[in-house]
């Protein structure tokens, strides 16, 4: 499988617009039964074992830098009845190289070593669990509930060997004051995370929706890690997050980003909620009003930029509304998705100036255009 995506930034501090531009290709294989080391034959046929393999490579070109990412997972999957699915992924590996960092990115994150460590080549080895309950019938429209939750962790095993073997870390150039371990030459993460993905789906009518959702999700880096690996953070906005703000334009907290010329806002922890009223107008056209709300945040103090940190005291005044109106033309095969989003409540503008209607007439900068394939959530 081949996919590829350009996104159109603009300069946040000149004129005009500069591409990102991301390839990727994935190839794997799945085999109807469980494969070693979990090869039974009393694990019943009822429960719809698999074992895959998958492998996968990601490049990404940014305006302020390249990465790619080298993918290989193994797996195993079955159904604990018709709604239920289980999903265990012993063993995750992911090769993380970047380079061509714009001189003037790097110059200004520098002496920051949260930020900076952010940038740094990594490799990841990671085990995980995923539970889905899904109740949707195909066959007939109805209420229906999709719920997902997954939690892994990271660098466990490498730290545990490294620490029983005496080995000293190495002194890498963004901390001076802590050793880190590597391996292949290169710095191995260290974390634990999960997520949190409500559905509620509810029929008004025969062509009317109402859906709701809610979401959560955490990392926290620790042992040889400063912070999450870049891959693994959460970010917020675009056309399947809060669709008043491009992706990765949001947050974290009230933080407002004057370092990157183009921004990429990243955070530990996320929560978002959602709801859509979606409507029949005329033969394939769709059309839906929607809300969202939420942010990112980070989670450890380390965090060089202000308004980041999450406070269990402040977090509700952090977080962000958005409101719009899409149109959606249903080909059955697929969903084409135009969305309009508008800034309702900015949390990086000062206290007092954050809900829009009340502060200034929306203007251009204040709405977002998401063009999508198949729906938010």
């Amino acid at each position: 499988r081949v996919k590829g995506a350009v996104e159109t930034y603009p300069r946040q501090f000149a004129s005009g617009f500069r591409n990102t531009i991301e390839f990727g290709m994935e190839s794997g294989i799945r085999i109807p039964r469980f494969w070693l080391p979990l090869r039974t034959a009393q694990f019943v046929k009822r429960y719809s074992p698999s074992t895959s393999l998958s492998f996968a490579y990601n490049y990404q070109r940014r305006p302020d830098y390249t990465r790619t990412i080298a993918n290989a997972t193994f797996g195993y999957t079955w159904q604990g009845n018709a709604f239920n699915t289980f999903i265990v992924n012993p063993v995750e590996l992911n090769a993380v190289k970047i380079f061509s960092i714009d001189p003037a990115f790097l110059e200004s994150i520098k002496g920051k070593p949260y930020l900076e460590n952010s940038y740094q080549d990594h490799f990841v080895l990671v085990s995980g669990l995923t539970f889905v309950f899904n109740n949707q019938n195909l066959r007939k429209k109805e209420d229906f509930v999709y719920f997902r939750t997954n939690m892994e962790s990271a660098g466990n095993l490498l730290a545990t060997y490294f620490n029983l073997s005496g080995k000293k870390g190495q002194l890498i150039g963004y901390d001076t004051t802590r050793r880190f371990y590597e391996i292949f030459g290169t710095q191995f993460s260290q974390f634990v995370r999960g997520e949190l993905d409500f559905r509620y789906n509810h029929l008004l009518n025969p062509t009317d929706w109402l859906v709701y959702r809610f979401y959560a999700g955490v990392g926290f880096p620790y042992g040889n890690s400063l912070t999450m690996p870049f891959e693994k953070k959460f970010f917020a906005g675009g056309a399947n997050s809060i669709r008043a703000w491009q992706v990765r334009t949001l947050g974290p907290g009230t933080y407002n980003d004057t370092i990157s010329r183009y921004p990429n806002s990243l955070g530990d922890i996320k929560l978002e909620a959602n709801v859509e009223y979606r409507f029949k107008l005329f033969w394939k056209l769709e059309g839906a009003l929607f809300a969202d709300a939420g942010n990112i945040w980070a989670i450890r103090n380390n965090d060089e930029r202000p308004g980041a940190l999450f406070k269990l005291n402040r977090f509700l005044s952090d977080i962000a509304v958005g409101t719009g109106t899409g149109f959606r033309f249903d080909f059955s095969f697929f969903i084409f998705r135009i969305d309009v989003g508008m800034k309702t409540r900015n949390p990086s503008l000062p206290k007092g100036e954050r809900w829009t209607f009340l502060n200034h007439i929306p203007e251009k900068k204040d709405f977002a255009l998401s063009i999508a394939i198949g729906y938010p959530f």
